[in-house]
């Protein structure tokens, strides 16, 4: 019976180490940016959120500046809600590359097109914590 167990044991630390080494980065992050997007575009700015790296998403919400604070919100509670209105402008999204940086590191450029047909290219940096890939920088490219 512990044979058994052991060649069990053995067969999912296997499996799980194939699985694990099989991981695609540039296709979770290419995902990563695809939920980010979505998020947005579906007004749900909490889950857009989730999806930041937070020593990039604390940087974000520092530079959220009110005249005077009229609730009692968190700053990333103030950036949910300004990625949940970006997103109504938003009318088209298209990949345009990725490419791995390193093993931890994925660049991942998008092309955006907004409701008044104004094109916007954009490099998403896309990094690979404990658990999942988080996005860690965003910059417009002109």
């Amino acid at each position: 019976m512990k044979r058994i167990l052991l060649i069990l044991g053995m067969l999912l630390l296997a499996f799980l180490a194939l699985r694990a080494c099989g991981e695609n980065p540039e296709k979770s992050a290419k995902n990563t940016v695809k939920n980010f997007i979505e998020s947005i575009r579906e007004r749900e700015g909490k889950e857009a959120v989730d999806l930041l790296y937070p020593p990039f998403r604390d940087a974000l919400s520092q530079d959220i500046k009110l005249p005077i604070q009229l609730t009692e919100m968190k700053q990333s509670e103030l950036l949910a809600c300004l990625l949940s209105s970006m997103g109504e402008g938003i009318k088209k999204v298209r990949i345009i590359d990725t490419s791995k940086i390193d093993d931890k590191h994925v660049e991942v450029i998008v092309k955006v097109i907004d409701k008044d047909g104004i094109e916007k290219i954009f490099t998403f940096i896309v990094i690979r914590d404990e658990k999942r890939w988080k996005i860690a920088s965003i910059s417009g490219i002109k």
